[in-house]
Order: C-alpha cells, then sequence, then structure tokens
C-alpha cells in the first residue's frame, strides 16, 4: 500500500514535477495536489502520510506560516515539509517553532532533500513501535 503526501503547491509546474518525483521516481507514493491550502485543510480527515506545504500563494494574504498552524491545530501528528524559495533563517525558524518537520529551500538539490526529508519520516515512524527502543544499540 502506498502511503499517502498531500502536496499544497499553486504554481502547476511545480506540482507536476512534484507529483511525478513522489510517483514516479521515489515510486511509493500516492500524491494528492491542492493549489489552495483551504482544500487540503478540508481533506485532512484522510490522514496524510506527510504534508508538503508551499510558503507562498499568489490569491491570498495569508502564507504557509498561517496554515501550518491551522495544521498542527487539526492534526498535529503529520509531518509537515515545509517548501520554500525564500531562504530566510527568521522564517525557518518560525515554520520549525511551529511544527514544521523539515525546512526545505527549493532549488537543484530539492528532490534529494524531499526524499531525505520523507526517509526520515519514515525511520521515526518505524522507530515508534513499543518494543523498539529494546533493539536500539
Amino acid at each position: 500500500m502506498k502511503d499517502l503526501v498531500f502536496i499544497v503547491e499553486d504554481d502547476l509546474a511545480q506540482q507536476k514535477l512534484l507529483r511525478l518525483h513522489f510517483e514516479e521516481a521515489l515510486g511509493n507514493y500516492e500524491v494528492r495536489c491542492f493549489t489552495k491550502p483551504d482544500e487540503l485543510i478540508d481533506n485532512l480527515k484522510d490522514k496524510p502520510f506527510a504534508i508538503v506545504l508551499d510558503h507562498f500563494f499568489a490569491d491570498r494574504k495569508e502564507n504557509g506560516l498561517h496554515y501550518l498552524q491551522i495544521i498542527k491545530k487539526k492534526n498535529s501528528s503529520t509531518p509537515v515539509i515545509y517548501y520554500t524559495t525564500n531562504n530566510d533563517d527568521a522564517l525557518k525558524r518560525e515554520a520549525l517553532k511551529n511544527g514544521a518537520t523539515e525546512f526545505i529551500i527549493k532549488d537543484m538539490a530539492s528532490l534529494v532533500r524531499l526524499r531525505t526529508a520523507l526517509d526520515a519520516i519514515h525511520e521515526k515512524k518505524n522507530n515508534k513501535g513499543f518494543f523498539s527502543n529494546l533493539f536500539k544499540s
């Protein structure tokens, strides 16, 4: 069974690139894309494995930080990867403080960093079992 990943990205070319990367290159994810963060929030009941959340949305005054807070209030256990072109340390601190699992800058290496972030989420979820601490060295 494939893990469900939600992607919130208003740039349709970027959205398509991410979908192809997750579904084709990585192969073990089912992707649902949203251009508006409100659509994602309406679908949180489907309990995605992870969310990739853009920072800027051209058609609204709120940014990803606003929606990150809403997502975390409604579903605090779902990992959120904050995905942005804004390479600002203050924004990074704020996103991580508000519950983002990772903060990834959109650039040439961002697809590799997304893969690494998802691998870390898998590892963390696998290590949450009752007996997992017994087998760690």
